[in-house]
């Protein structure tokens, strides 16, 4: 090999000397003109590249790289939307109008569902209780002033205060017992309604917090109430029962305690105006959401944070500031002159933060394709390999393990959508 090679080298340097004869130089020629064209006739050579492939563990660290970008996405948005975005938005008011009584004042005075009242005369209103409040001081025939919101159009209404039917039962609706109060022990059930306290009408929760505001502890008072459908008590010859009642001390306040939490969905009548008021408690609603971040010391706070637009705080689904919900906040602050772009914004910083966490979470199961598959996969065949030292036993072992995990993760979620109507069928 190395006779041939010295041959060919010598061959294509060869010279010729200067006292060469015509025929010395004309064969020189002939080889010389050969061996070019055999040069370019003769195929090139492959050139050989360099085989460049990642480890397996630079490839779970990229693959981890991907899911930690989902996180961070997530952390970006969520501590953008918990803090100067909803810093920037302030409820606007609680008393939103539910229905219009027809040929009510309300309606003659062109008032709407889904308005939400902002101020009456010169009093600023922010919840239902405040327009009550206001309208109790008021006889029938006056007539008062009324700014409304709705769609972010104001509009002023002149309503004339008309007196309450004789037939007008009203009535404060028990949506809750205190555990250990005085209502409890007398026997009041959630899903009554209050109508009377000794001689005083309870025609609405002003009258009974008013009322309420009267007495003290000790004091006993006569408590009439209409019965819930499946009260099965003594009832009176009107059709009601009636508790004698103990009030025991407030912590809080002076007078009285019963024990009574006052509701019927967030619902409240206004007969003197013929309209029925809906009060969704929007401030604190909003301070509770500001809260969450306080509450993630605890698992608590993480279970409210991520289920929030499925399950909310009470299962209402918190999906943002839009539709009905909308109208009950309005910017402030540096976000005033975004107008409505302000609920865009959180909208869009709740979504991206909720999903991207939600993907990357999704992507850290240990199940092939998933970027968490394919790290698990390297984790335990790294780990097989240690003990073994035998790569094919390795790569076996992995692959069923993470076969394994993955079937299991995927007829779990086969169960999860189909099992509640197999238990129907079986």
């Amino acid at each position: 090999m190395m006779n041939s090679f010295s041959g060919r080298k010598k061959k294509t340097e060869r010279e010729l000397p200067l006292t060469a004869t015509i025929e010395e130089i004309e064969e020189w020629e002939k080889e010389e003109k050969i061996r070019q064209e055999t040069e370019k006739t003769k195929p090139d050579e492959p050139k050989s590249e360099p085989v460049i492939g990642a480890t397996r563990t630079q490839r779970s660290r990229i693959l981890a790289a991907g899911v930690m970008a989902n996180f961070t996405v997530a952390f970006i948005a969520l501590l953008l939307f918990f803090g100067p975005v909803l810093g920037a938005i302030a409820p606007l008011s609680d008393a939103m109008i539910l229905s219009v009584n027809e040929s009510s004042p309300a309606d003659h005075a062109g008032l709407e569902n889904g308005m939400i009242i902002t101020q009456i005369n010169d009093t600023n209103i922010t919840t239902a209780e405040d327009l009550l409040t206001y309208l109790e001081k008021t006889r029938p025939g006056d007539t008062v002033h009324i700014y409304a919101t709705k769609n972010g159009t104001v509009s002023t209404h002149d309503l004339q205060v008309a007196s309450i039917p004789e037939d007008y039962i009203g009535g404060v609706p028990v949506g809750g017992i205190v555990s250990g109060s005085p209502a409890e022990a007398a026997g009041i059930k959630t899903g009554m309604t209050m109508i009377r306290i000794n001689n005083t009408k309870m025609q609405n929760v002003s009258s009974f917090v008013s009322f309420m505001e009267t007495t003290k502890a000790n004091q006993t008072v006569e408590v009439e109430l209409l019965p819930s459908e499946n009260y099965t008590g003594n009832l009176t010859e009107k059709g009601t029962v009636v508790f004698d009642v103990q009030l025991s001390s407030n912590s809080e306040h002076d007078y009285g305690f019963l024990g009574v939490m006052y509701g019927n969905n967030a619902v409240m009548e206004l007969p003197m105006l013929g309209i029925s008021m809906l009060m969704p408690q929007a401030k604190l609603y909003l301070e509770a959401l500001k809260q969450i971040p306080s509450l993630l010391t605890i698992p608590a706070g993480w279970i409210i944070l991520f289920g929030l637009p499925i399950y909310g705080f009470a299962g209402e689904g918190f999906r943002g500031f839009s539709g009905t919900f909308m109208q009950f906040y309005q910017p402030v602050g540096w976000a005033e002159p975004l107008g409505i772009g302000i609920f865009w914004i959180a909208n869009t910083l709740l979504w991206v933060g909720w999903l991207n966490f939600y993907v990357g979470l999704f992507n850290c199961l240990p199940a092939v394709p998933l970027d968490g598959g394919h790290v698990f996969k390297d984790s335990i065949y790294s780990f097989v390999y240690r003990l073994t030292r035998n790569d094919s036993i390795s790569e076996r072992v992995s692959n069923s393990i993470t076969a394994s995990f993955s079937m299991l993760i995927l007829f779990s979620f086969i169960f999860m959508i189909f099992g509640p109507y197999i238990g129907q069928w079986m």
